[in-house]
């Protein structure tokens, strides 16, 4: 008796506020009885909430950190695999092609601006693994006592770096990265074609040696015939 009761009371003050606001009565008690206030609009709904979002966004931020960025068709097929792991409600066409649609992927983009997609650099494991902050610590710590172990002079402290330019087109896809970070990698099992080195060098007081390239030589036909 109470319950019902109480039952009345809310449906009265329900009434009474969307008449006093101007409200539709059915959709204000629809609101209040579902405990959703955010406004929707038409039919269409959210397929994941703001939390499973969450979720996603520091997934992608953890695959990317470890050279493992995912792609667009990637990621909208890890969102369907998400959904119907959790029994969510999502579009038949998720269902037909085992991925979200492009629609959801641009309005999920939209609602996390930090996010983007960008081109990243080819990077093989053995660089990923040595570049960490305990390798580069420990390299500069041995670099700094070197230099003031044999009194190095900044013109004989050289660096060199190298760039590959391949015969062949390796581009890797685009994968989603934080924006503003300043180097995306994606892990290489294996350089394809012939690669041409091109290297640069520099001493620490400014001077430059001339840039040379490192070519792939030409097998001797005598010696494999």
């Amino acid at each position: 008796m109470e319950t019902a009761i109480n039952l009345c009371r809310a449906e009265e003050s329900v009434k009474g506020t969307a008449k006093k606001y101007g409200l539709a009565y059915a959709t204000l008690y629809r609101h209040v009885k579902s405990g959703v206030a955010s406004p929707q609009l038409g039919r269409l709904r959210p397929v994941l909430t703001e939390d499973q979002e969450t979720e996603l966004v520091n997934y992608l931020k953890d695959m990317d950190a470890v050279f493992f960025g995912l792609t667009r068709d990637e990621f909208i097929s890890l969102a369907f695999d998400y959904a119907h792991y959790n029994k969510l409600q999502y579009p038949e066409s998720w269902s037909k092609n085992k991925k979200a649609g492009e629609d959801w992927l641009q309005r999920f983009l939209l609602r996390h601006t930090n996010l983007t997609l960008r081109t990243p650099e080819s990077t093989s494991v053995a660089r990923a693994k040595g570049f960490n902050r305990r390798e580069v610590s420990h390299f500069y710590e041995n670099l700094k006592s070197a230099i003031e172990k044999n009194n190095i002079e900044a013109s004989r402290l050289y660096n060199m770096d190298e760039t590959g330019i391949s015969t062949t087109s390796n581009k890797p896809p685009k994968v989603l990265s934080v924006k503003g970070k300043r180097q995306v990698g994606m892990i290489a099992s294996a350089e394809r074609g012939q690669l041409t080195t091109v290297i640069g060098c520099c001493n620490a007081a400014g001077s430059f040696l001339p840039p040379f390239l490192i070519i792939c030589k030409k097998e001797d036909a005598t010696k494999t015939s």
